[in-house]
């Protein structure tokens, strides 16, 4: 009743195999995030990890500003 029954043994003859490619496709995974985090271009769904150029940051930062005087005038009338 317990055990593996009369199919058991020839099954467990290929049953290593799988873990091993289990192996292969997390290391295979591991090496590309890698690989694409060391380039610095990311992965589609990430932005590069360079950052923005210094123009773009200077704009960002200024229309933050715009944005935080904007805030102080409506806060000031009400």
């Amino acid at each position: 009743m317990w055990g593996p029954g009369s199919w058991g043994p020839p099954m467990w003859a290929f049953w290593w195999i799988f873990p091993l490619v289990g192996l292969f496709v997390c290391l295979a995974f591991l090496v590309m995030a890698v690989r694409f985090m060391s380039t610095g271009r990311g992965f589609m769904c990430m932005g590069g990890h360079r950052g923005m150029r210094d123009d773009e940051t200077a704009e960002m930062h200024r229309e933050i500003q715009a944005l935080r005087e904007e805030l102080k005038q409506l806060k000031a009338v009400r």
